[in-house]
Order: C-alpha cells, then structure tokens, then sequence
C-alpha cells in the first residue's frame, strides 16, 4: 500500500479537523479568516485533501457547508508513524561504500560501467559478420563477371536456339 506524506500545512489542517468536534465549523472558521493568498492556500489545501480522500466537502455559497472526515484522514496519524519507522528499518540497511571516488586521481581506467546498452552491443556484432555480410556490392560485381564470362561458352548457342523454337 502506498502512503503518500501530506506537507506541513495540510497536515496542520488535517489534525485540526480530525481533532475538532464539529469539522464543519472549524473549516467554516479558518475560511472566514483568511483573505487574499491564504485564501488560495487553503483551497489548494483543502482540494489535496480531496484528492487524496481524506475529507469530502460540499459547498454552498462559495463557502464549505458540509465536511466529512474519512476514516484515512481519522488514521492518518498512525499511518505516518508506521511508515516513518518501516522507512527507518529499510533505511539502516543500506551499505555506502565511499572507497570510489570520482575526479582526479581516480584508479578507474577504461571502464564500460553500460556494457550491453545501446549502439555498443550493436558494434560487437558488426566484426562477426561475415565477408559477404560486409561487402556485398564487391559479392555481386564479381558474381557478375563470372556470370558473363560461362555465357560465352558456344554450348549456350543450342539453349537459346531451343527456347527460340519454342515460340
């Protein structure tokens, strides 16, 4: 299951509406005092919130009239605590090796760190190819002056006069 961190102002108001008695109110209250930028702060807070179904909320006259808190926003809590100390687990078992350093007077010479990656692959097979793979256009020029040079034989005079006869 994936937990999503909310930032430090939606997390203020989160806690605020869990911890009210009448949520609806405490929303109603905080709308009513802020103007300006606040204003947009707390929309844009409120619709992540939203989004992430930890409150609902319906309006009327541009103004929250109804909140309702899930049972994710009530747990959020507990949630975030499990997963900072699964983090916390996860985290202390990971090695760092700083013997490498990169910059001068690094040991590392000639290294392919992507052997298999991309055109590299690709060049390690062009020198298999084959003689007739790598020069066709030269295959094909001689194959023609061979060609040329069996149909001088007089022997193919009595195949074309045969085929001719034919039609």
């Amino acid at each position: 299951m994936n937990f999503e961190k909310l930032p430090s102002n939606s997390k203020a108001l989160l806690d605020a509406l869990v911890g009210a008695d009448n949520p609806t109110q405490e929303l109603c209250k905080r709308w009513d005092s802020v103007i300006g930028t606040e204003m947009e702060e707390l929309k844009g807070i409120i619709s992540e919130l939203r989004q992430l179904g930890y409150i609902n909320v319906n309006y009327a006259d541009n103004k929250p009239y109804i909140v309702t808190l899930t049972n994710s926003a009530r747990t959020y809590n507990e949630r975030l605590a499990e997963h900072e100390a699964e983090s916390a687990r996860q985290g202390s078992t990971y090695i760092v090796d700083q013997s490498v350093r990169i910059g001068d007077n690094n040991n590392i010479n000639n290294t392919n760190i992507a052997g298999g990656i991309g055109n590299q692959q690709e060049n390690n097979t062009s020198s298999k190819k084959k003689f007739s793979e790598k020069h066709p256009i030269f295959i094909s020029i001689i194959l023609s002056l061979i060609t040329g040079f069996i149909l001088l034989f007089s022997f193919w005079q009595n195949i074309v006069n045969w085929i001719e006869g034919l039609f």
